[in-house]
């Protein structure tokens, strides 16, 4: 019977969240006319994606993998755009516009702090990322500040990435494990360099990224800090932003501040914490309650 409701639940956040998305009736863009469960800087600010360039007021440029588009906001409607027509469906899933957060952010409003999170971050929705490349972002994030974070991963792909005309693409780990330590340290990732070096020769020699797929998110969590400079917290990122795995629960300063206000105590330990927010979101929805929360805390 539990299952049974479960397949039921998944049925209804697949259903096509953004009845009011439409497809241009011009190629290469999408609008979304319905900015309810939308808004891209709810999605750039959650702290789940590096690569990408403000342009103006509601307007961004977001690069992924060898891809990019623009994302222009106004008051009424968000229209994603991109290079060619053949990366519609690319940008369809990585918007994840075919998820219905509407029912998402009903379900978990009754949980511990979730009416006022969701509220505040109404229009987040999780990306569905290249494994490799949010891999490596999350690497390069750890105990690492957002502009230098970006600045990294920019000189990364300048410097590896194959040229696209008037950007680059993400460099891929072949490209990355023909680089030693020296060279990821005159990129500016300091102590992180050893990791890139070894971690892209692990990835590049056949570590399978896609097989972490099949695994739930304690075991992935496992598997993934077999690779250097990959500790729980890079872990659970990359399994949320990448992998779109629900049972995780990335746990950092600010959902130790969460913490505290659900449960009155400290967070001493990380495991322990991780397991408690497992434990009163749920394994099918802790994955989009910790973006809310994160977002809201680290605002307000």
């Amino acid at each position: 019977m539990l299952l049974l409701k479960y397949l039921i639940f998944c049925a209804k956040i697949r259903q096509k969240a953004l009845k009011g998305t439409m497809m241009n009736d011009k190629n290469n863009s999408i609008i979304i006319d319905d900015l309810k469960d939308f808004d891209i800087r709810h999605i750039l600010d959650c702290g789940q994606i590096f690569r990408y360039t403000k342009l103006d007021e509601g307007k961004y440029m977001v690069f992924s993998k060898d891809k990019r588009c623009v994302v222009d906001q106004s008051n009424d409607k968000a229209e994603i755009s991109f290079d060619s027509e053949k990366d519609r469906v690319y940008f369809w899933h990585y918007f994840d516009l075919d998820t219905n957060y509407s029912v998402i952010k009903s379900t978990l409003e009754d949980k511990p702090l979730m009416k006022e999170a969701v509220k505040y971050g109404h229009g987040i929705r999780i990306l569905n990322q290249d494994k490799w490349e949010t891999l490596i972002s999350f690497i390069i994030s750890a105990n690492n500040h957002i502009p230098r974070i970006k600045g990294i991963i920019d000189r990364l792909c300048t410097k590896l990435g194959k040229n696209m005309g008037d950007y680059y693409a993400f460099p891929t780990s072949e490209a990355m494990a023909s680089m030693d330590e020296d060279f990821y340290k005159s990129i500016g990732a300091g102590y992180r360099a050893k990791y890139l070096e070894v971690t892209s020769r692990k990835i590049a020699e056949g570590f399978d990224l896609d097989a972490i797929d099949k695994l739930d998110g304690l075991s992935a969590n496992k598997k993934l800090c077999s690779l250097m400079g990959v500790g729980s917290k890079v872990a659970d990122c990359i399994l949320l932003f990448a992998y779109h795995k629900q049972d995780v629960f990335p746990v950092d300063t600010w959902i130790k501040k969460v913490y505290k206000d659900i449960t009155g105590k400290d967070s001493l330990d990380i495991k322990k914490t991780r397991k408690d927010l497992l434990d009163i979101y749920g394994e099918d929805m802790a994955g989009f309650a910790q973006q809310y929360l994160f977002f809201n805390k680290r605002e307000n």
